[in-house]
């Protein structure tokens, strides 16, 4: 298994389920290992899903703690890769639905040459590494122990 990036981005799914206790441990070991990183729209969505969705304001102070291990950048940083990242996600072969919802999160890990850290498919044919939080923690396990191996 290749080890996991240096910097790695993290999306909204991760952000939300690490909030309800799913991933917090996690998100918390790849901190010690990675840099990570994720976008104010990520914030924003997950949010919007805790409240609205989840209905669940109370995980406002978690997300928030998570958040502080995190840096945050502004999507208007990235505003010159915007419109190449939306091409290559409409264009990913994982989900062909035509999502350029993530373009953002994609445009992140090209600038900074990082992976993402997701729940989705749609980063396949991107030109970056998409980990679950199982194969993160493996992978994250395995470059502790001198493991990278292709």
């Amino acid at each position: 298994m290749k080890a996991p990036a240096s910097a790695l981005v993290v999306d909204a799914a991760v952000l939300i389920a690490a909030a309800r206790g799913r991933s917090s441990g996690a998100v918390l070991a790849a901190a010690r290992a990675a840099a990570l990183v994720t976008t104010d729209r990520v914030v924003a969505e997950a949010r919007r899903r805790i409240d609205l969705g989840l209905k669940r304001p109370d995980l406002h102070p978690i997300v928030d703690a998570l958040i502080a291990e995190m840096t945050v950048v502004p999507v208007a940083a990235l505003s010159a890769l915007l419109p190449q990242a939306e091409i290559v996600l409409r264009d990913a072969a994982a989900s062909r639905n035509g999502s350029i919802n993530d373009a953002h999160v994609l445009a992140l890990a090209w600038s900074l040459d990082a992976d993402v850290w997701t729940t989705d498919r749609d980063f396949a044919g991107t030109g970056v590494a998409s980990w679950s939080t199982p194969n993160l923690i493996r992978g994250l396990a395995e470059a502790a122990k001198g493991g990278d191996r292709m």
